[in-house]
């Protein structure tokens, strides 16, 4: 039988509030993410004191060409992998045998959502960026497209108006990412290993998309909003506190990303992303998230609003005390909250 397309369950005045819509297109990537779906955390390395997992050595060069630069920070996520268990989420993400961090103290739950989110965001940019903007392609042309900044700063645009941008950057803290999995036919301390490195060169492609039509080429009088889906990757996050960024460009640039990496001057604008053949790959995982994501928005439109407004989880049931709309996990009422008060009524 041949697809549905869902677009045809949005009504054509439908209004998308990309605040909204982030949050529900990150949970359906962590839903669906491949590389990281069953690792759990086993230690936090910052290259004080001794690794406890296994011998530094086995670390990538590249870990340790920055042992003496002062001008950079590093960080190690070393995970374990067992392929025979279910997903792994944010309940699940810290390992049943510990998790061995600098000074011994147990990570709250903000700084392993820190962690989980740069492992989940890892190398994705470009898929999440494709996955949105492939969204609004699906509107209805006459949809409104509503961007709610943690500043209070508002723009209603329609799905036409979205660009991409491009930029070069270089993270402040450069981030290992290392899974191994047990080989216990190979023997008791047998293992596979793969390390994943991110901030490590002297510059990053970075792409975001902007949201709205332009005003001026001075970035103080342009209204535009930036939405970058990523930013927890090099350890960044919105202004509200969110897993992603929403804000207004100027703000984005100045404070936003500011805080977690180094810009290159000047930035790209272009009209749409394309992946590449050889990303193929990136494409159909792109074209998977894009229908879940559609499906939760016809939900929407239809009135089932049961999602968190924090982390984007669908069948939630609490309410906001205040506005008695909005629906939250509980665990993330308070890390939503410094968002949500701003729009809260």
């Amino acid at each position: 039988m041949p697809a549905t397309d869902l677009s045809t369950n949005i009504p054509d005045d439908f209004v998308v509030d990309i605040h909204d819509l982030a949050a529900i297109i990150l949970d359906a990537h962590a839903q669906t993410e491949p590389i990281f779906a069953h690792s759990q955390l086993r230690e936090v390395y910052r290259g004080d004191g001794t690794l406890a997992t296994f011998s530094e050595h086995f670390l990538d060069p590249l870990w340790h060409s920055l042992a003496f630069d002062p001008t950079q920070k590093r960080v190690a996520y070393i995970l374990e992998n067992d392929t025979t268990s279910e997903r792994v989420t944010l309940d699940t993400f810290a390992s049943p045998k510990g998790v061995k961090t600098p000074g011994g103290r147990e990570l709250t739950r903000r700084e392993l959502e820190v962690v989980y989110w740069r492992c989940k965001d890892y190398d994705n940019g470009y898929v999440l960026s494709h996955v949105a903007q492939q969204v609004f392609d699906r509107l209805p042309p006459t949809a409104t497209l509503r961007a709610r900044t943690s500043t209070k700063h508002e723009i209603l645009c329609r799905p036409s108006d979205v660009a991409v941008g491009e930029i070069d950057i270089r993270p402040k803290e450069a981030c290992l990412i290392v899974t191994i999995e047990p080989r216990p036919e190979s023997g008791p301390s047998a293992v596979n290993m793969q390390q994943h490195l991110s901030g490590f060169t002297d510059s990053t492609s970075w792409v975001f998309l902007v949201i709205g039509k332009a005003q001026s080429i001075n970035m103080d009088a342009d209204s535009r909003v930036v939405l970058d889906l990523t930013l927890p990757q090099i350890g960044g996050r919105g202004g509200g506190g969110e897993l992603f960024a929403l804000e207004r460009t100027i703000v984005y640039h100045h404070q936003v990303l500011a805080r977690v990496a180094d810009e290159f001057e000047g930035y790209k604008l272009s009209g749409k992303l394309n992946p590449s053949p050889e990303h193929s790959h990136r494409r159909q995982r792109a074209d998977a998230l894009v229908e879940l994501v559609m499906a939760r928005l016809a939900r929407v439109a239809a009135g089932d609003d049961h999602f968190c407004r924090y982390c984007g989880k669908d069948g939630v049931e609490t309410r906001c005390s205040k506005c008695k709309k909005a629906y939250f996990c509980p665990p993330c009422q308070a890390l939503g909250w410094k968002y949500h008060k701003v729009w809260c009524s």
